[in-house]
Formats: C-alpha cells, sequence, structure tokens
C-alpha cells in the first residue's frame, strides 16, 4: 500500500511526538522537523501530501517559511496546515492564509479535529497520485499510439510501393499482350509475367486480410484430412524456381520413412513454410538454404505428431536488436532491409500467430549478423487412418486431370453484374462439355429459373438492385434444391456467415477464384 507523507514542523519534539501519535494510521508515513532548514531538506526530498507547520519558531517563523515555500514553482499547491496557539489573533489568522495555508489548527489541540481534518488531506493526496498514475498512462498510450501510427504510415507507403510494383506489370504485361502474336512464344511469357504478379498481389492482399482476421480474433481454421508429402512437394515446388533464380541450393531433407496421412488445416501449414522458406530465400543472395523435416511423436498428446521443421539459411542474419522487432507487426528488421529486399513485413507475425493457432509454435533459434539465421516451426498434426473411401478419391484426383473430367449436358446459370467475369466464367468452362446460361442481375437469374431446368447456379453476392441474397432465397422458395454456390469478394465475412447460411447456399467461393478451384468445385457438386 502507497502511504501518503506528512511533513511536522515544530521546535518542540514533545509536540511532534503528540501531534505523531494524534494522526498515526497504517496508510500514513510521518516525517519531522525542528528548523527550517530541515523542513526545506525534506520538502526537496519528497513528495509531501500535507506538511503540518507551526506558526511560531525561533529563527525562520513558520509563516516564513510557509512564503519560501510557496516560492518555489514545484511547491505552490503543496497543502499547508499552520498549527498555532493564537486562536484569538486575527492577524496571525490572516498573515496565515495570506501565505497559502489551507487550515489552521488551534492550540489545544482537538483530537477528533485534527484526524478529521488529516484525514481529508490524505484521501486528496491520494486521489492526487492515482489522477497522476492515470495521466502518466494516458501518456504512454499516447506515446505508443503515435509510435503505432508512424510505423503503420510506414507500413501503408511501403504497402503502396509493393501493391503498385506488381500492378504496374500486370498493366503493362496486358498492354504488350494485346499487341503481341496470339500463340507465340512472347505471348507465353508475358501471361506467365501477369500470371506470377497478379499473384504477388492476391498474396499481399491475402495477408492484410489475414491480419485483420486474427486482430479482431476471427481466424478460422478448416480441420480436413491431407497427405504431408503434398504439402511438401508443393512447398519444395513453388520455391524452388524462386532458388534458382538466385543461385541457391535449396534442400528439403525428408526422413525415408515418413507418415502421410494427418489431419488439420492444409492451407495454412502451406502458408506457414512458404512464408519460412520464403524468407530464407529472400535474405539469402548466396549458399544453401537447408529445410531439414522431422516428424516426431506428442509426448502430450495421444494420437498426435509433431511436425518439427529447422529452416537454416547462409542468409544476412539479424543483430539482437533486429531479432526484438522481428515478429512486430508493420516492420521488418530495419528500414533498410525493407529498402533493399522489400515485402510488407506481414509474412513472419502472421506465420507465428497462425502456429499458434494451429497449437504449434515458430520461434528464431539463432542468428548472426552476415552469417545467417535458423527458425524452428513445430506444429501438432493428429494421425488419420486412411479409409478405402480416401484411397479412391486420391486415385481419382491423381490419374485424372481435371481437362479429362466433363460436365457434358450440364446446365449452369452464371450470374454477375460484370460481364468480365461473365466472360472469365465462359473461358473457364469453355472445354468442360457444360451448357452455360447468363445474367446480369439477380431480377434476371429468377427469370432464367423460371425458363430452363439447371443443374447448378453460380451467383455473385453483391449486385445493384436485387442482390445475390435476396436472389437465392426467393430462387430457393420457388423450389429449387440443387447446387447454388455463391461468388464473393468479401474475404473477411463472419459477422455475414448467418446470413450465407440462412438464404441457401451450398458453398461460398471467394474472387477472385482459380480455374482449377472452381472446376473442382463444380465436379464435386455436380458428381
Amino acid at each position: 500500500m502507497n502511504k501518503t507523507k506528512i511533513l511536522i514542523v515544530d521546535d518542540y519534539t514533545e509536540n511532534i511526538r503528540a501531534l505523531s501519535e494524534l494522526i498515526a494510521a497504517a496508510d500514513i508515513e510521518i516525517f519531522s522537523a525542528t528548523n527550517a532548514d530541515q523542513a526545506l531538506e525534506h520538502i526537496s526530498q519528497n513528495e509531501f501530501g500535507l506538511v503540518l507547520l507551526d506558526v511560531q519558531m525561533p529563527g525562520t517563523s513558520g509563516l516564513e517559511l510557509a512564503k519560501i515555500i510557496r516560492s518555489v514553482k514545484k511547491y505552490v499547491s503543496l497543502p499547508i496546515i499552520f498549527v498555532t496557539a493564537h486562536h484569538q489573533d486575527s492577524d496571525v489568522i490572516f498573515q496565515s492564509y495570506q501565505t497559502g495555508a489551507v487550515d489552521l489548527l488551534f492550540k489545544p489541540l482537538d483530537a477528533y479535529m485534527v484526524r478529521a481534518k488529516v484525514q481529508m488531506f490524505v484521501e486528496l493526496a491520494r486521489q492526487k497520485a492515482l489522477l497522476q498514475s492515470h495521466v502518466a498512462e494516458l501518456e504512454r498510450l499516447r506515446v505508443e499510439a503515435d509510435a503505432a501510427n508512424v510505423i503503420k504510415s510506414q507500413f501503408l507507403a511501403n504497402m503502396s510501393h509493393e501493391i503498385r510494383t506488381p500492378l504496374a506489370a500486370v498493366l503493362g504485361f496486358s498492354e504488350l499482350i494485346s499487341k503481341s502474336q496470339p500463340g507465340s512464344e512472347e505471348t507465353k511469357e508475358l501471361s506467365a509475367a501477369i500470371d506470377r504478379n497478379g499473384k504477388l498481389l492476391l498474396r499481399l492482399i491475402d495477408d492484410i486480410l489475414d491480419l485483420s482476421r486474427i486482430e479482431a480474433n476471427r481466424l478460422e481454421l478448416e480441420r480436413v484430412r491431407f497427405d504431408l508429402k503434398d504439402i511438401i512437394r508443393d512447398v519444395d515446388s513453388a520455391l524452388s524456381f524462386r532458388a534458382q533464380e538466385k543461385g541457391l541450393n535449396l534442400s528439403f531433407n525428408i526422413p525415408k520413412v515418413f507418415p502421410q496421412q494427418y489431419i488439420s488445416d492444409p492451407t495454412r501449414i502451406k502458408q506457414i513454410l512458404l512464408n519460412i522458406v520464403g524468407n530464407a530465400i529472400k535474405f539469402t543472395s548466396a549458399g544453401t538454404v537447408n529445410v531439414d523435416i522431422t516428424v516426431v511423436s506428442s509426448q502430450t498428446k495421444e494420437n498426435t505428431d509433431n511436425l518439427v521443421v529447422q529452416v537454416k539459411d547462409q542468409g544476412i542474419g539479424l543483430s539482437p536488436e533486429q531479432q526484438e522487432r522481428l515478429f512486430q507487426p508493420f516492420g521488418q528488421a530495419d528500414p533498410s532491409t525493407r529498402r533493399q529486399f522489400g515485402g510488407s513485413g506481414l509474412g513472419l507475425v502472421i506465420s507465428r500467430q497462425l502456429a499458434n493457432a494451429l497449437g504449434g509454435e515458430i520461434r528464431l533459434t539463432s542468428s548472426d549478423v552476415g552469417v545467417g539465421s535458423t527458425f524452428l516451426i513445430r506444429l501438432p498434426l493428429e494421425c488419420a487412418k486412411l479409409k478405402s473411401a480416401d484411397k479412391e478419391s486420391r486415385k481419382i484426383e491423381n490419374l485424372q486431370t481435371l481437362e479429362n473430367l466433363k460436365l457434358t449436358d450440364k446446365r449452369i446459370l452464371a450470374v454477375d453484374d460484370s460481364p468480365d467475369n461473365l466472360t472469365l466464367i465462359s473461358f473457364f468452362l469453355k472445354n468442360s462439355g457444360a451448357i452455360i446460361h447468363y445474367a446480369e442481375n439477380g431480377q434476371d437469374a429468377i427469370d432464367e429459373v423460371k425458363k430452363h431446368n439447371f443443374d447448378l447456379i453460380l451467383i455473385d453476392v453483391q449486385m445493384p438492385g436485387m442482390d445475390g441474397h435476396e436472389a437465392t432465397d426467393k430462387i430457393r422458395k420457388m423450389g429449387f434444391s440443387k447446387p447454388i454456390l455463391a461468388l464473393t469478394a468479401h474475404a473477411i465475412r463472419t459477422e455475414h456467415d448467418d446470413v450465407y447460411n440462412r438464404v441457401g447456399y451450398s458453398k461460398v467461393l471467394t474472387k477472385p477464384i482459380a480455374r482449377t478451384t472452381l472446376l473442382k468445385e463444380l465436379f464435386n457438386h455436380l458428381g
């Protein structure tokens, strides 16, 4: 408990002792002085809530001492109560208040009155200390908020650069491809550049959305059966080309006996691996990036293995100060790193949050400037038995490409107010054998349903006039029971999920949707 400090000034020690005993309490700490010099020394070294000052003292009187105290700006508001025997002397009373006394106590002292007045100032001192604490806390929060605003401003400026760079490439290559010869090698190169930069833009947007979900505690994880080797193979395939471009050796070290089937969120696991291994490649100019992968049985959870991935690079390394900032959002190790290597500065913080959400961890185990860094990823995976149905499903996916699967004579209605999106869907389904109908708004979709017997409806959610929610609700009430797939550009839908479920969508797909993803969903819902 913080005690209120009270100073008693009197040239008679007997008076000090008597007054001290009178006001003693658990929340009070008493100091004493017998002259002005001692009093001033105490006041300069302590924060007092009250001074009890005798008026008549030899040398410097109490009135003169009060004037000295009040002459210092810091002590202008220090409460002073004069203790005097001159209760009939109006001149003394007037001078006491003129020097800044807040009250007077007259001898002989009334014990009840003294305690009541002292306790009042003790409570005032406590409230003042509490207020100062709140003010200090508000100032600390203000400083932190200002610092956060500076960091976010730097992040937004950097993000603007990161988005504009691939966007400039997309627009530039699009212009060139419109002037090139169809089917030529040049066209293929330009198309590949557009695809590469478009995916980079999508990844930047996904990072921002992931951070928003994490900060809003709305991160949703899947629990599905997956093949661990497939994930590692995909990561290796995705990053090998990037490593080769830089002349690096990317080495994935996997044990010969390697379990495969698990239950977790494979998309998020792949995202973590792509971020951490991708960072190792980004910050390494020459040498090797080693990815050592092991799977060990959990000592704490039954039917659970731990995926342990150690990513070791020979890159720029990190100083101790940079390591402290490493997992902070909206920042990289330092501005020079951002200028040299680019990036949003979100990958590591998102990866750690995802790992934590999955019950695992990501940590930097070692790093030396100019030598390299080593990261450790640990993710728990629930073991899954391979069922015969799963074997058959995987066999179909592996042995038959999407190009060979057909939707022959399946009648599909595509609804979107954007002509470009309808054109894109038309190209995606061009060789599928499906019969495609088009509608540009919700009312047109209802009219089409009345005319034709559709096997599936693809409908955009946000449209002028009658939107996808209203149109789907009306179509369901007309008795249409076949699949309706929603298409939305709103990647964060948590607050609207009850609406999506209520109106009767079979599934909600997020734009932009890849051709393979769309075809798989159509095959799944149409058999």
